[in-house]
């Protein structure tokens, strides 16, 4: 079977168009994320820093990145950096406040944007927010989600459990004599976000890092922002047992319609920072497994970009999986991600021998690239450690295990860092090396098709074709064969691309050959990925 989609990237092209037209930043360059803990220790104490970033700008530049979104850097008591303390205060494990500085200065000096986590949905206990809350103090006493309860009893104010686990959502306080609300686990109480105070303090917290000079934020957990404020009861699933977060439906829970409102005031006041072309600010959410309902909720809400995993959904194979996924979402406002700090790497996800097929992809779709530090040398997870810690092991920079620290680092290194690191793949002299081809793929999304023109996918098994056309610039025609078995195409049949072609990338060899399609047909390996480009 083969099926087409057209997507179209505006409904008029310009008459006279020029390259990059009318086109923001963050609908364009490619986003490297960073665990900072994970990627370069300045300090040589074991565990990655700021300054450690500015130590490896050199290569985010090289990999072609104009964009990067480092992972919550602030005060906390947790190694995820979720339990926040105090949000505009570093944390002194990972640097200083004149560090962030400096990094900030370099950046705006290479003109590479930064990104940074927004954490609106709750604090730590530790936070003084909570502490004072606990204690009733004048307006913070309604900062947290507050309710009687008797857990000595079995009373609790409501059946919601934790979205982590098997407990609930609810523990009690002795100080206040109540439980506080916590969707997620037991040491990030929710903020109360119908609270005015609340909100003017997040939107402070937006304030401070525009004013120092950050291009956007990604807001974390946002599909559980708000929840009925009645605090009723979520509806059980037909023989589930109200024992864990998956018996229910969070209808009272979770992407709650007063999410989107939050979200566009803090939107509103990241425009009031953007003062000219170049220098818009952006706001990013990343959406669950209901993507229909993140896209109707939040892009109508004015986000600036939904982060999207295009390997999670449903599908008999992996072409069928893409096929569903890009069937889905709104290409204008999309942000593609393999992996990140909470799931498998892209080289685990779906095997080794489809990490190049997968990059192309990425890189040649409309939206935008995120990628997490280490797969653009085809970093894989830990075989040993447990979820998430198999996700996040340090930077593989050389093949003797001391690029990332001369220390033993804070957690250990994937044994197979002899091999996959970046020395290793620059230095072998092969074009074609996984670093190689992401790097060319960089370059290659540079061109207008890539960047703003139409598409329209076409699938015959595992087969995917897609073509980008920006009018009055070359096309191209992206071929992934993303099945164990060889295919013999002639492209041009199926697609209506004209029959003289030129071969500009291949996933797995150097090809630059001009070809007839009515008289040759091209031959693709199974897992391999190649461009031809057209007039």
């Amino acid at each position: 079977m083969i099926w087409v989609i057209i997507y179209s990237a505006s409904k008029k092209q310009p008459k006279l168009p020029s390259p990059n037209h009318v086109q923001e930043w963050y609908k364009k360059e490619s986003v490297y994320e960073i665990l900072i803990q994970s990627f370069q220790d300045s300090f040589n104490n074991g565990i990655g820093d700021i300054k450690g970033i500015l130590d490896r700008l050199n290569h985010i530049v090289d990999v072609g990145s104009q964009t990067i979104y480092i992972y919550s850097m602030y005060e906390c008591n947790d190694n995820d950096h979720n339990v926040v303390v105090n949000q505009t205060k570093i944390d002194s494990m990972l640097g200083t406040m004149d560090d962030f500085d400096m990094l900030l200065s370099k950046l705006q000096e290479k003109k590479i944007h930064l990104i940074v986590d927004f954490i609106p949905n709750h604090t730590s206990r530790q936070s003084k927010w909570f502490i004072w809350s606990e204690d009733k103090k004048g307006n913070y006493s309604d900062y947290y989600i507050w309710a009687p309860c008797d857990p000595s009893q079995g009373i609790y104010p409501n059946n919601w459990m934790s979205v982590n686990g098997k407990e609930r959502a609810w523990s009690y306080s002795k100080k206040r004599e109540e439980c506080f609300l916590h969707q997620l686990e037991e040491d990030k109480p929710d903020l109360n976000l119908r609270n005015p105070d609340v909100q003017q303090e997040l939107k402070n917290i937006l304030r401070f890092w525009l004013d120092k000079g950050v291009d956007g934020f990604h807001v974390q957990n946002v599909q559980y922002l708000y929840e009925e404020q009645n605090l009723g009861n979520e509806i059980l699933i037909p023989g589930k047992t109200e024992q864990a977060y998956g018996d229910f439906e969070h209808n009272q829970t979770k992407n709650h319609p007063e999410n989107a409102k939050i979200l566009q005031d803090w939107k509103s006041v990241l425009d009031t920072y953007s003062t000219k072309p170049g220098k818009e600010k952006a706001l990013i959410i990343t959406a669950d497994d209901d993507l229909n309902a993140t896209q109707l909720a939040y892009i109508d809400a004015g986000v600036t970009m939904v982060r999207v995993d295009p390997l999670s959904g449903h599908g008999a194979s992996l072409g069928e999986l893409m096929e569903n996924r890009l069937k889905e979402v709104d290409f204008k406002k999309t942000g593609w991600v393999f992996s990140d700090k909470y799931s498998s790497r892209l080289a685990s996800r779906e095997g080794s021998q489809q990490t190049k097929a997968l990059l192309t992809l990425q890189a040649t779709l409309p939206g935008v690239l995120f990628n997490y530090y280490g797969n653009e040398i085809g970093m894989t997870d830990h075989p040993e450690l447990p979820v998430p810690y198999k996700y996040r092991t340090p930077m593989q920079w050389n093949s003797n295990g001391t690029g990332f620290s001369r220390n033993d680092p804070w957690m250990p290194k994937n044994p197979n860092y002899p091999t996959v690191n970046v020395k290793s793949e620059e230095a072998n002299g092969n074009n074609n090396s996984t670093l190689n081809v992401y790097k060319r793929l960089q370059q290659l999304r540079k061109s207008e098709s890539f960047l703003s023109g139409d598409m329209k996918v076409f699938r015959d098994g595992d087969l995917m074709m897609y073509t980008r056309k920006a009018q009055g610039f070359p096309g191209y025609l992206v071929a992934i064969n993303f099945g164990n078995k060889r295919v013999t195409e002639s492209f041009y049949k199926v697609t209506g691309i004209p029959q003289q072609v030129k071969v500009v990338f291949h996933s797995h060899k150097q090809d630059n050959t001009a070809i007839d399609l009515s008289r040759n047909s091209y031959i693709l390996d199974p897992y391999q990925a190649m461009v031809l480009e057209y007039k």
